[in-house]
């Protein structure tokens, strides 16, 4: 999520990209019944009346307000699914909140939108903090298989070591489960990989955070696990409660866009510019103190290579992405064209939410004008995010080389997009997992649900990004493919890297 900066009390921005997905099949996937008087969290009953309730008032706040609704899936089906989670309830007169909370996530999910998701309500939240329902290492999906990347000492893992499955189920059944409920922006589904393992916008990876809602999950998990060489093995590992999990499973990366800049040389005319995020909100900095330095170093040193490595960056805030721009664009030049709300009438709707401005709530009519598509765009006399962008006086002029990942969201993709529309540049790594036309959030607005508790994220705004001709909703492909696979994590080698060093060494040799 992001909390983007405004010229005025009118307006608030951010980023984000927006996907689509199947019908959700509550009938046959939903977990059985539970019982009405039981403790448990997730077994906590919601009476069918309750359920209509709140998912009439969800369904009407996203038609009404999300600013990208229907822009994959169309209402119809959207429509179907919301009756979907009713007609569940009415069966059984009524759901338990895990019940309910999945159905709700597999609904949002349909919108393809990354920053269109469900929290878990306040009951939920607390138990995730103590009960051990997380696995304790750090792992990643790769080709569709499971790969230790670390496990704590003493556990019986090794790094490299393929997990074939968890509590008896399959990594491919575990997939096949989970993707439905994990957001995506647009139509880049692979990104659901990424997050079956570890997320920070949800307590847990999708295995741990979707799959204690649907499984009874035992304190001890059982692995079946197979080493490069193919030798088979079952490991008993305690899980843990979520303040360990992320000291152990999180990889440790820059939080702040003022500690996410990295300047290494290489040999005499390349460097590798490492930005890992572009939050500047939690403590903000002037993105020109950061990067000023670095671009007046490159000038200095003649260095005329470029890899800007971008794999880790997710997104954030618009002057950290717009300041990168400034020092890599040729000429003046802007990174997104509109920003656009769908509706400024918020009423019958407004006392379920909140953001962190609450002037988006109620947003000035004199800051908007109306589109031919009877949608709202942001004046931009009241935005900074539709600004001409022009050349640092540093700007790199040189050869450029992104990275790119499947972890490229929102404002990252938005950036690269725009620069490659602008200017000649080498894309090496994986497709990103955002979307290049320009993604919704803007300002979140939070819709709290009263019945069952659950507050939904629901973005405010939509923009267009200056990215020429792309596909809307598919990711940016790279020009030199360079994904990771099994064999380089065994290896411990960086295909993307080494692609990159490979493209400037025959530049400077030839």
């Amino acid at each position: 999520m992001t909390r983007l900066p405004i010229k005025t009390l009118l307006s608030l921005t951010a980023a984000s990209l927006c996907f689509a997905a199947p019908l959700p099949a509550l009938a046959q996937d939903a977990p059985a019944p539970a019982s009405r008087t039981s403790p448990s969290p997730k077994q906590a009953w919601v009476d069918v009346d309750a359920v209509r309730r709140d998912v009439a008032l969800a369904r009407g706040a996203f038609a009404h307000i999300h600013p990208g609704y229907d822009r994959f899936t169309d209402a119809a089906t959207l429509d179907a699914a919301w009756d979907a989670v009713i007609a569940a309830a009415e069966r059984k007169g009524g759901m338990s909140a895990g019940e309910l909370y999945l159905a709700l996530s597999e609904t949002l999910a349909l919108i393809r939108c990354d920053h269109t998701k469900a929290e878990l309500n306040p009951a939920l939240k607390a138990q995730r903090k103590t009960a051990p329902l997380y696995l304790p290492l750090r792992w990643t999906v790769v080709d569709r298989r499971a790969v230790v990347l670390d496990a704590p000492e003493g556990s019986g893992l090794e790094g490299g070591d393929e997990i074939l499955s968890i509590d008896g189920r399959s990594i491919g059944e575990l997939r096949e489960a989970l993707h439905r409920y994990i957001p995506v922006d647009g139509w880049n589904d692979d990104v659901r990989d990424g997050q079956m393992t570890a997320s920070l916008e949800f307590m847990g990876g999708a295995v741990d955070h979707f799959g204690a809602l649907l499984w009874d999950v035992p304190a001890t998990a059982t692995l079946v696990v197979q080493t490069e060489g193919g030798a088979r093995r079952t490991v008993a590992l305690d899980r843990v409660d979520h303040g360990r999990w992320t000291e152990i499973a999180v990889e440790q990366t820059a939080r702040n866009f003022k500690d996410a800049v990295t300047l290494t040389p290489v040999g005499d005319r390349a460097a590798v510019l490492s930005v890992d995020t572009f939050v500047n909100y939690r403590q903000p900095v002037d993105p020109d103190t950061i990067l000023g330095p670095v671009f007046e170093r490159l000038e200095a040193e003649g260095r005329d290579q470029l890899i800007l490595d971008l794999r880790r960056n997710g997104g954030g805030s618009t002057d950290a992405s717009q300041g990168l721009f400034s020092y890599l664009s040729d000429s003046p030049a802007r990174m997104k064209t509109a920003q656009i709300m769908r509706t400024l009438d918020h009423s019958g709707y407004a006392e379920h939410m909140s953001t962190w401005d609450k002037r988006a709530i109620n947003p000035n009519r004199m800051g908007f004008r109306k589109t031919a598509e009877g949608e709202y765009a942001l004046r931009g006399l009241f935005t900074d995010d539709t600004d001409t962008i022009r050349p640092a006086r540093s700007a790199f002029r040189g050869d450029l080389v992104v990275l790119t990942s499947r972890d490229n969201s929102s404002g990252s993709t938005n950036l690269i997009s725009a620069l490659r529309h602008q200017r000649p540049l080498t894309l090496v790594g994986e497709a990103t997992g955002g979307n290049p036309m320009g993604p919704t959030a803007g300002s979140i607005f939070f819709l709290k649900l009263p019945e069952s508790g659950f507050t939904l994220r629901l973005p405010a705004f939509r923009y267009r990004v200056n990215s020429g001709q792309v596909e809307d909703g598919v990711g940016l492909v790279p020009d030199v493919a360079a994904p990771d696979t099994v064999a380089s994590l065994r290896a411990g080698t960086d295909p993307a890297m080494d692609a990159a060093r490979a493209v400037v060494e025959a530049r400077i040799a030839g």
